[in-house]
């Protein structure tokens, strides 16, 4: 029996993004798949997490990629929160070329259809810092370097 059988069609991609994968670091062209703030009770702040599809022809065509960015409680679920200084805010407004006058209404639209230069990393610690096997290492997108289209 296969994943195909026992799976609906709609249910089959929120599975794939909760397996980590590994692919080769650099830069790849990526469309922005989903995104949405969590809660993270272990770390007790907000994440927010976004998914990436890689666009780019190649034998990663197709990977979904999740990043994952500190944000702060928000206020509405259309926008994000973040700090000056967050790794968020910082890449949004280098990515976009805009300039932000405010930090708690941060608007997700320039995400939609576009094509951005994602920098994709390989993860080789657990988050307490300790090393992991060869076999656990999985990828993830560290930040968007720019809108390509």
């Amino acid at each position: 029996m296969t994943l195909a059988s026992v799976v609906p069609l709609h249910q089959r991609e929120s599975i794939d993004q909760e397996r980590p994968i590994l692919i080769d670091p650099g830069t790849y062209d990526a469309v922005l798949v989903s995104w949405k703030v969590n809660y993270s009770g272990y770390f007790r702040k907000h994440v927010l997490l976004m998914h990436f599809r890689i666009v780019a022809m190649g034998k990663f065509y197709g990977v979904v990629l999740p990043a994952w960015f500190n944000v702060k409680h928000p206020k509405s679920k259309t926008t994000i929160k973040a700090g000056w200084r967050s790794d968020f805010l910082r890449m949004y407004q280098e990515c976009f070329n805009i300039q932000l006058k405010r930090t708690d209404r941060i608007s997700m639209a320039p995400f939609n259809n576009v094509l951005l230069n994602v920098e994709v990393v390989t993860i080789k610690k657990d988050t307490k810092g300790q090393p992991l096997g060869k076999i656990n290492h999985y990828s993830r997108i560290k930040r968007c370097l720019s809108v390509t289209q």
